[in-house]
Order: C-alpha cells, then structure tokens, then sequence
C-alpha cells in the first residue's frame, strides 16, 4: 500500500486534451484532485480582469461644446491669416529684389564714369589707359574685381593689383605695386630687365636704370611677366642670392657686373673701381654683406681702387 503522503500524478491516454493535467494535493490526510483546464485557464483570465476593477476603461467619446467648436474655429482662421502674410512678405521680398537687380544691373545709372590708378612708377598712364578704357562706361557690378586684376597683372611690371569699387559717383579706383628692376641680361641680341627673382620686366634693353649686369648665366627662354629658364640651376641661385642682398644692402646701384661663368669664382664690379671676388656660393649672402660694411667704413676713402678678395668667409682683404 502506497504512503498518505506520497503524491502521484495520473496520465490517462484517453483523456481528453484539456483534461490531461491532473494533481492530487495532499490535505489533512485525505486527497484532493483537482483538473485544471485551459477553459479553466480562460474563464480564471477573465475573472481576473473583472476583479481589477480600479483599471480605467477607455473613455467614451463626446461631442464639443458650442465654445470648443468657436476656439477651434478662431484658431483655424488665424493659421490662415498667417500663412496669407507669410506669402504676401515672400512676394514681397522676390519683387524687391528684382527690382533692385534691375537698377544695379540693367540700367545706366550705375555705370563707370571713371578709373584713376595710384602707385606706378615704371608703368606709364598711357598704358593703364589702354588696359583700362573699356572699363568705362560698362555697369560698376558686373565688372568684377578678378578680371580688372588679371587685365593689369599682364603688364609685366605688375605685382600686386588692389581694385576699389566707388558707388557715388560711380567709379573705379586700382592702387598697384609694381616689381623692382635689378639687373640686366644679354640674349641673342636682346637684352632683359629683370627683377631679384629674375621675371623678366621687359626686353627691350636699358630702360634708364644704374643696374648690374648680369653675365655667364645661358638663358634658354623667357615670357615677359615670367621667371626666366635656363639649365644652369646653380647659376640661377647665385645669381638670385647677389642680386637680392645687395638690393637689401642698398648697393646695388653701384654694382656694374656680376660675372657667374666660374661657379668657384664669383666676382664682381663695385663702380669702376673695385673688384669684388667671392669665390664660391659657400656663405655669399655673408660674404657681400662684410663687403657693404668694409666700403662704408673709413677704412677705404672714397675713391680707393682695388682687389676685396672675400673667397674666405668672415674675411676681407683688399689689395689696392
């Protein structure tokens, strides 16, 4: 005989699907069987939302009151009035500047009456006025900066170009800068002026300046307005170097040739009078700068002639 304590659990094969999970519960001695089934299950579900109930049911829809219906009107046409100012402001701003597009670009009453240029030296009046007249006349907005600039960057002269539009009167005001001749070069017959940096400023040989002469550096070709070409690099730079110190020095007027043919001798004419011998590129810009202070000093008077030998740097020797 089975123990009043043991549990056991029954399975019949021919239950039904429902009625498969049976429990036998031990209470107080006797046995209780209790069968839960899904429809169990599902009546205990329901019964279970009946018993909450603290849980709100979804409120019902009701109809608005007379002065709901009047707010929501209101606020209806305002939103429209709205929206109608919004497209009228809109409309508003387009035609305005239509209109102000018109009379700044299609009408004559802000077109260039005159263009005056401040600060060239070498650049003569004439040849502004040749790259400038067709400024005048033409409407002030539509003529834009950039291309008044790159018209006078084609005069070889012309560094930098500063364009200031005026609106009364309507004019045009350019301030240029030109570049600073500092020597001459002889090629094929020709001869070019060029700055420390060797653009060629013109070619059509002296133009009045007390400047060097630059000789032994082959020029291979050249465009005004354009740094030269050649193939010896190594000339170019030493002659680059000597032509932007003594400009810096402010002798450069003085010099009357620069002779590069020998990279391992470089010399030069100080006014006739003495012959400067640099040696090699080894410490040049020192070299020229020691020169400069020794001819300002009292140690040489005014018109001593002679040999500065500055081949060894931190040095000068002058041989009268």
């Amino acid at each position: 005989m089975r123990s009043e304590n043991q549990t056991r659990i029954i399975q019949g094969d021919s239950m039904d699907e429902n009625n498969r999970n049976i429990r036998v519960v031990k209470t107080g001695g006797r046995k209780v069987t209790k069968t839960t089934t899904e429809y169990d299950w599902s009546r205990l579900e329901k019964r279970t939302l009946k018993e909450h109930k603290d849980v709100p049911e979804r409120s019902v829809r009701r109809e608005p009151t007379q002065l709901e219906r009047k707010i929501r009107y209101q606020k209806k046409q305002k939103q429209q009035r709205l929206k109608i100012q919004r497209r009228r402001a809109l409309l508003g701003f387009v035609l305005a500047v239509i209109l102000v597009s018109v009379l700044l670009f299609m009408t004559p009453i802000f077109n260039i009456r005159s263009v005056s240029v401040e600060g060239n030296v070498l650049v003569t009046a004439e040849q502004f006025q040749e790259k400038l007249k067709p400024l005048v006349g033409q409407n002030l907005f539509r003529s834009g900066r950039r291309k008044i600039r790159n018209t006078l960057k084609t005069i070889p002269y012309i560094d930098t170009v500063d364009v200031q539009k005026r609106l009364f009167p309507p004019s045009v005001k350019v301030t240029v800068t030109e570049y600073t001749p500092s020597a001459y070069i002889k090629i094929d017959g020709k001869t070019l002026l060029v700055n420390s940096e060797l653009r060629v400023l013109t070619d059509t040989g002296n133009n009045g300046e007390t400047l060097p002469t630059v000789t032994g550096l082959t020029v291979t070709d050249y465009k005004l307005g354009e740094i030269l070409k050649t193939d010896e690099n190594e000339k170019f730079d030493i002659t680059k170097i000597s032509l932007s110190t003594l400009e810096a020095t402010g002798i450069l007027d003085k010099v009357i040739e620069i002779n590069v043919t020998d990279v391992t001798d470089i010399t030069m004419n100080y006014d006739n009078r003495i012959t400067v011998q640099c040696g090699t590129q080894l410490d040049l810009e020192r070299k020229i700068r020691l020169f400069r202070e020794t001819v300002m000093s009292n140690s040489l008077t005014e018109n001593a002639r002679g040999t500065m030998d500055l081949s060894e740097p931190g040095k000068a020797i002058y041989t009268p």
